[in-house]
């Protein structure tokens, strides 16, 4: 076997590693991942019982494994965080301008797009909206968490002209919104995500996405 050969070889568990690894990163996002990760273990294993080098059989079957491994941490991660909760985009985006406009609104409540593309908001749960990480369908949850930002605070589009600013930084930011005592008007700021820090990378829109 000439250099490259096992040179092509070596690409195999390579691109099965890959995959399997960015199962991990992306929470499980992409269907894609697993396919790639499978296929390409598959390919290992099937060449190693073959023709192919004997490492190529052991490295297959530790590709599989990981793939697998990687399945079971991504499924241990999301039952140990908050409940998650699909909502209707327009929906929920009325229902949190409405609870802060009307009489007797909180005083300030903390809201942000987690790395899974989920929004969670703190500070509500008086009026129904707990800290459960709501998915808004298949709309953008930053552009979403932006409308109801631009729509309530007096400095609202300043602010999320920063927002994306720090998120073409790769730095998630959460909203503080806070209402005026005497006024009443809205105004935001951003406050540091406390932790893993990166942000949502494949929104489905082009402004937002990574």
């Amino acid at each position: 076997m000439n250099a490259w050969q096992t040179a092509g070889l070596v690409v195999i568990p390579v691109l099965a590693g890959w995959s399997a690894l960015r199962i991990v990163v992306r929470q499980g996002a992409r269907k894609l991942d697993y396919f790639s990760a499978l296929f390409w273990s598959g390919v290992a294993v099937g060449l190693g019982l073959g023709d192919g080098p004997g490492w190529l059989l052991a490295a297959g079957c530790l590709t599989f494994a990981a793939t697998l491994l990687a399945h079971l941490l991504v499924a241990a991660a999301r039952r140990l965080n908050k409940p998650l909760v699909t909502v209707d985009p327009g929906a929920f985006r009325a229902r949190l301008v409405e609870i802060c406009t009307a009489d007797g609104s909180p005083e300030a409540l903390l809201a942000g797009v987690g790395p899974d593309g989920t929004i969670t908001v703190w500070g509500l749960e008086p009026a129904g909206i707990g800290r459960e990480r709501h998915r808004p369908g298949g709309a953008c949850a930053s552009c979403l968490l932006e409308e109801v930002v631009t729509e309530l605070a007096a400095n609202g589009e300043e602010t999320v002209e920063q927002y994306r600013a720090q998120l073409r930084r790769r730095a998630n930011q959460l909203f503080l919104l806070r209402r005026g005592v005497i006024s009443g008007d809205w105004t935001a700021e951003l406050r540091p995500v406390q932790g893993f820090k990166t942000p949502f990378e494949y929104a489905p829109c082009p402004v937002h996405r990574i």
